[in-house]
């Protein structure tokens, strides 16, 4: 894959990507809570994760002060500021600010269900389903409907967080080449622990245009495909004949696409 990958940035269509998960403290409205609560109730140290649900840390009260295991201190006010606010996830680097990047569109971290992955909103529009299920369960449900297995080689069209890509790796995938265009939201991934799957070495991530790179990977190069674009308003290209042709092109024989859309049933005239 890494080869595949130099081949398309000696072409100009793409460049590989170092992933680089950063590693803040994090805090969502039901961990401040938790840490408030104690507060009130003068406890002198609470259990909470500060890194979305994968772990818990001992953080201690004080007085004046939550201090965090690095040291960061946290007011009540600050914390009250976080507890206030469901739809948004918190780092905490020298003071409290939202996960989020304001560049052409405004991306958001949203935390969705206490000890679960968080989904990634882009100008108020989510990128997994959280009405019916939370975002790994949203996964786990597309790579066993495609039907991932060892050794597989997976071409992950759209990285969004990472989620589909690090899970195919879980269900055995020996290899799997991963294609983003927004490097906003990649530097989103790297902000949360649920993404640092990213950074194996069998996964090759690169940053580009994938209507642009379809066309130049090899026919039947890979045992399955996911593609799961933004909505077709956002990305039109990605539904089109022409790079389906692609999509299917680049699979081996037998093997299977999952195409993942917004709007089931919905057409486009």
């Amino acid at each position: 894959m890494k080869a595949l990958a130099e081949r398309l940035e000696h072409l100009g269509l793409g460049t590989l990507y170092p992933f680089t998960p950063r590693r803040y403290p994090l805090l969502s409205h039901w961990e401040a809570k938790k840490i408030l609560a104690a507060w009130q109730r003068g406890k002198r140290s609470v259990k909470v994760s500060l890194d979305l649900g994968l772990s818990t840390e001992t953080v201690s009260l004080t007085g004046e002060a939550a201090v965090l295991p690095d040291g960061q201190a946290l007011s009540a006010r600050g914390l009250k500021g976080v507890a206030d606010v469901d739809n948004a996830v918190f780092l905490v680097e020298g003071q409290i600010k939202k996960c989020a990047i304001a560049a052409e569109r405004y991306y958001k971290l949203v935390p969705v269900s206490p000890g679960r992955p968080p989904t990634l909103e882009i100008d108020g529009i989510r990128m997994h389903r959280t009405a019916e299920v939370t975002p790994d369960v949203d996964v786990l449900l597309k790579i066993r409907g495609l039907g991932v297995r060892r050794g597989d080689r997976v071409l992950d069209v759209c990285t969004g967080l990472g989620y589909t890509a690090i899970l195919s790796l879980r269900f055995g995938a020996s290899a799997v080449l991963s294609i983003e265009k927004d490097a906003s939201v990649l530097r989103m991934a790297e902000m949360k622990p649920w993404s640092r799957g990213l950074s194996d070495e069998r996964i090759t991530l690169v940053m580009g245009d994938a209507y642009g790179i379809l066309p130049h990977l090899p026919d039947g190069s890979f045992d399955k495909v996911v593609h799961d674009p933004p909505r077709f308003a956002l990305a039109g290209e990605l539904y089109s004949e022409l790079f389906y042709g692609h999509l299917f092109r680049v699979l081996r024989p037998g093997g299977r696409l999952f195409h993942y859309v917004g709007q089931p049933g919905y057409r486009h005239r």
